[in-house]
C-alpha cells in the first residue's frame, strides 16, 4: 500500500473519530439538559384521568415496558413477580378478572396528554387524594420526569444535577430526577 493511501487511510480514521466524539458529546449535552425541554402547561388537563384512578382507590399503576402492574385498595396484580416489575411484595399474577380490571386502568391514561408508564397515587386522611405523580415516558433510561399534582403543595428544595423542581401552577409541578 502506498504512503499516500496510507495517509489518506489516517485522515478517513481520524475524520470518523471525530464525528463519533462529536456526537457521543451531543448526546450527553441532551440526556444532562436538566429540565425536561418538554412543556408541561397541559398538566391540569390530567386532573380528570387522576380522579378516575382515585375513584378506583388505585396507589400504584405500571402501564410501559412489558411489565403490567396495579395495587389499589383490595389488591396488588402484576403481569410478573419480579421485584423490578412490581417494586415491592405482596403482588399476586394476572387472573382473568385482574387482567380485565387493569385493561380497563390502563385504558384510561390515553386520556392524558401525555405519554405516562407510571401513576402513583397517595391518599390522605378519611381517603382523599393527596398527591399523584404521574412518569412521564421519555428516551432517556437514566432520568424520570414527572408531573405532580399536590393542591398546595410547597415546591421540594432541588439538588442541582440530580434533582431539579419546576412550578407549573398552584396544583402541579414538574420533577426531573436523575437515576445515575
Amino acid at each position: 500500500m502506498s504512503d499516500r493511501r496510507k495517509a489518506t487511510r489516517r485522515v478517513m480514521a481520524l475524520i470518523l473519530v471525530a464525528i463519533v466524539a462529536l456526537g457521543v458529546v451531543a448526546i450527553k449535552d441532551h440526556f444532562d439538559e436538566g429540565l425536561s425541554p418538554i412543556l408541561y402547561d397541559r398538566a391540569a388537563k390530567s386532573l380528570p384521568v387522576v380522579q378516575a384512578l382515585a375513584r378506583e382507590h388505585v396507589t400504584f399503576l405500571r402501564a410501559g415496558d412489558g411489565c403490567q402492574v396495579y395495587a389499589d385498595d383490595r389488591e396488588k396484580r402484576a403481569s410478573q413477580l419480579s421485584s423490578t416489575c412490581t417494586r415491592e411484595a405482596g403482588y399476586q399474577l394476572f387472573d382473568d378478572a385482574s387482567r380485565a380490571h387493569f385493561a380497563q386502568l390502563r385504558a384510561a391514561l390515553k386520556d392524558l396528554p401525555y405519554d405516562v408508564d407510571q401513576v402513583t397515587i397517595t391518599y390522605g386522611a378519611g381517603g382523599t387524594l393527596d398527591e399523584a405523580q404521574l412518569a412521564i415516558d421519555t428516551v432517556n433510561p437514566y432520568r424520570l420526569d414527572s408531573i405532580i399534582y399536590h393542591p398546595g403543595y410547597t415546591l421540594p428544595q432541588a439538588k442541582p444535577g440530580e434533582l431539579e423542581f419546576q412550578r407549573i401552577d398552584a396544583d402541579w409541578y414538574y420533577m426531573w430526577e436523575d437515576w445515575n
